[in-house]
């Protein structure tokens, strides 16, 4: 893990303020405009920024994603304007990036291509969606030797002796999904008492991702984990929303923000 992402996660844990994960799909509606709403997230609040690979099959994620993916994938981006994506990022702003994409990309790009595409990015890791832990270990190992993480995922059916397993070989932080592939599954008290018995055995950051798409929401879901990961209700309002787009994302991320830090 490089300095720049432990320090966003060391400043959670010393000052007990939510870490807040929002999420992008690269290329909706242009990659000038992904560049422009990652200013955004990271000008008005989001500590972490989880860019969405475009993808044919987006079988992880809802319907939102899965059509911004498929008008992602028209504007024919491939790896190289992703890297200047990266980079000219950077020349900015030093926010976290977590490269999000399926296991697919990672073997058709091949994963020592895949890892030099994410340093001369400047990412700070990858997500992937629809790699199970116990099959991560080496491209995790890969990922670390470049000072890059895997956050691995975790979901209402996961056991605490499986969370036991995951946590220990995590290597950053953990992305509770909330859901087993559909609407979330578990009431508010559940979801509490859960974390509780997570948080027990791990000090391990993890991140709620349970459809947040209010500032009330955003409050309930960190005061019971580390912080949210909000992916969905941030792509929805890139979605036919012209030239007013900017603003309506970054007064969202806002009261995103103010609600996870309400007392």
């Amino acid at each position: 893990m490089n300095s720049r992402l432990s320090r966003v996660i060391e400043q959670a844990k010393i000052t007990q303020r939510p870490i807040f994960m929002a999420a992008l799909v690269a290329a909706d509606p242009y990659l000038d405009a992904t560049l422009d709403y990652m200013k955004v997230l990271a000008d008005e609040g989001a500590d972490l920024i989880e860019l969405i690979l475009p993808f044919s099959d987006p079988t992880y994620h809802g319907a939102v994603i899965q059509r911004a993916s498929a008008r992602a994938l028209r504007e024919e981006v491939g790896w190289d304007e992703i890297v200047t994506l990266g980079q000219r990022f950077r020349e900015t702003h030093q926010t976290p990036v977590i490269l999000s994409t399926y296991y697919n990309r990672v073997l058709s790009r091949g994963v020592t291509p895949f890892i030099a595409s994410l340093c001369a990015a400047d990412f700070d890791g990858a997500l992937v969606t629809d790699l199970p832990f116990d099959e991560s270990e080496k491209l995790r190992a890969a990922l670390s030797e470049a000072n890059l993480v895997l956050p691995p995922f975790i979901a209402p059916t996961t056991s605490l002796e499986r969370f036991k397993h995951i946590a220990q070989g995590c290597d950053s932080f953990l992305v509770w999904t909330g859901h087993t592939g559909g609407d979330p599954t578990m009431t508010a008290q559940q979801f509490e008492q859960r974390m509780r018995e997570f948080k027990a055995v791990s000090s391990r950051p993890i991140l709620g991702s349970m459809k947040v798409a209010d500032a009330e929401r955003a409050r309930m879901v960190s005061r019971h984990c580390d912080g949210v990961l909000v992916g969905s209700a941030m792509v929805w309002l890139i979605e036919g929303r012209g030239s007013q787009t900017t603003d309506t994302l970054a007064a969202f991320v806002r009261d995103l923000r103010a609600g996870m830090d309400a007392e």
